[in-house]
C-alpha cells in the first residue's frame, strides 16, 4: 500500500480559519467555516454586531433581527482567506431576506469555504491525484415579533464537508466527507430599558455531532453562544453614531462520550475560572454614517485563546436610487491572528 502524502494546505485547513476563531476550537469541533464571520459592516465593527444586525446578513447573526427587515434583502461577500498567503482559499456568503406583511420575514443563506487545490502523491513524490476540498452551510431562517418588543428567530443548516475524496489502493479507502445539520435561535430586543439601546443573543450551530466517513468517530459542531448590546449615540438625519460590543463563548466538550447536548452545558464546567474567562472572546465596535451616505467604522477583537488581538476597521458607501431601494458597497480590514496581519473582506448590499 503506498504511503500518501497530502498537500501542506490540508494538513492546515483547521489551522487556516483561525483567522476567525478561537484556537481551542480547532481541536475541539469540526466544520469551524461555520464560525467566520459574513459582512464587512460587521467586519469592520470588530464583529460585534448581534444586537445591530438589520440586514440581509441578518439570518447568521442573529435570526432574532429578521423581524425588523422591512421588503427584501439581498447581500453577498467575498473574500479571499489569507490573500497574502495562498491563492486559491476563499469564503463565500449569500444571505436573501423577504418580508411577508403580519407573518415575519423568512431568510436564506448558503455559506462556502474552499480549500483549493491539492495534490496527493505517493512515497516517491509521484502525483497521484488532484482534487479540491470545500464545505458548505445552506441555511432557512424565519423571524417573528412575539410581543413586549421582542423578536424570535431561527437559522436551520444543511452541512456539508468534503475534505478528501476516495483513492483506491491507499490509506484513503473511503471518503473524508461528513453530513449534519445545525440550528441557530436567536432573540432581539431594540428599546430595552430606554429608546436606542439594544440586546441581542444567538446559540449558533447546535446538532448532531458530523461522522466522515473514512473516521469512526463522530465530532461535535462549533456550538457558540452569542450576546451583546449596541447603542444609537446619535440618531439625526444627518450623523448617526452606534457603539456595541459582543460576547462569544464555545459550547464544546472535547469528552467523545458527551453528547451534543450535554456538551453545551459542560462546557462550562471545564477548566479554571480563568481559562474560563479567556475563552470568551469580546468584540467592541463603533460606527458612524453621514446622511446614510457614507459610513465610517472601527472595531477591536480581543480573542486571547485564539491569539487574535487587534484593530478593524471599515467604510461603507450607501446609495439610495430609487424610494425603498438602495445600494449598499462595503469593505473591511480585520485582524487574522498569527498567520498574517489581516483578511480583507467586501460584501455587497441590495434593498429593495
Amino acid at each position: 500500500m503506498n504511503k500518501i502524502k497530502i498537500s501542506i494546505i490540508v494538513l492546515l485547513i483547521s489551522f487556516l480559519i483561525l483567522a476567525a476563531v478561537p484556537l481551542h476550537a480547532i481541536s475541539e469541533a469540526t466544520c469551524i467555516f461555520l464560525l467566520i464571520e459574513p459582512g464587512s459592516r460587521a467586519g469592520g465593527m470588530g464583529h460585534s454586531y448581534v444586537s445591530v444586525a438589520n440586514d440581509a446578513f441578518t439570518s447568521w447573526w442573529n435570526p432574532g433581527g429578521l423581524a425588523h427587515i422591512n421588503g427584501s434583502d439581498l447581500g453577498l461577500m467575498h473574500s479571499k482567506w489569507f490573500g497574502d498567503i495562498f491563492d486559491d482559499i476563499y469564503y463565500e456568503y449569500l444571505g436573501y431576506t423577504q418580508q411577508f406583511e403580519g407573518i415575519g420575514t423568512l431568510g436564506f443563506n448558503i455559506t462556502y469555504m474552499t480549500y483549493g487545490e491539492q495534490t496527493a502523491t505517493d512515497e516517491q513524490g509521484e502525483e497521484i491525484k488532484k482534487f479540491t476540498s470545500d464545505e458548505i452551510a445552506l441555511g432557512l431562517a424565519f423571524g417573528s415579533d412575539v410581543g413586549h418588543g421582542w423578536t424570535l428567530g431561527t437559522n436551520a443548516k444543511v452541512v456539508i464537508s468534503r475534505l478528501a475524496p476516495l483513492i483506491p489502493g491507499t490509506f484513503m479507502d473511503s471518503e473524508g466527507i461528513g453530513y449534519a445539520w445545525v440550528m441557530d435561535i436567536g432573540a432581539l430586543k431594540r428599546d430595552l430599558i430606554v429608546p436606542d439601546f439594544s440586546f441581542g443573543v444567538n446559540l449558533q450551530n447546535f446538532g448532531p455531532k458530523m461522522s466522515y466517513q473514512n473516521s469512526t468517530q463522530k465530532q461535535p459542531m462549533p456550538t457558540n453562544l452569542k450576546l451583546g448590546f449596541s447603542y444609537k449615540i446619535f440618531n439625526s438625519q444627518y450623523n448617526k453614531l452606534i457603539a456595541s460590543v459582543d460576547f462569544n463563548k464555545m459550547l464544546v466538550d472535547s469528552d467523545p462520550d458527551v453528547s451534543w447536548i450535554q456538551g453545551i452545558f459542560t462546557s462550562f464546567g471545564e477548566g479554571s475560572s480563568s481559562e474560563q474567562l479567556k475563552s470568551i472572546i469580546q468584540n467592541y465596535g463603533v460606527e458612524y454614517t453621514y446622511y446614510d451616505l457614507i459610513s465610517l467604522r472601527a472595531g477591536y477583537v480581543n480573542d486571547i485563546e485564539g491569539h487574535i488581538q487587534g484593530m478593524s476597521f471599515g467604510a461603507g458607501l450607501q446609495y439610495e436610487f430609487s424610494e425603498g431601494k438602495e445600494l449598499a458597497f462595503d469593505f473591511a480590514i480585520q485582524p487574522a491572528g498569527e498567520l498574517t496581519d489581516n483578511n480583507k473582506t467586501f460584501s455587497l448590499g441590495f434593498k429593495f
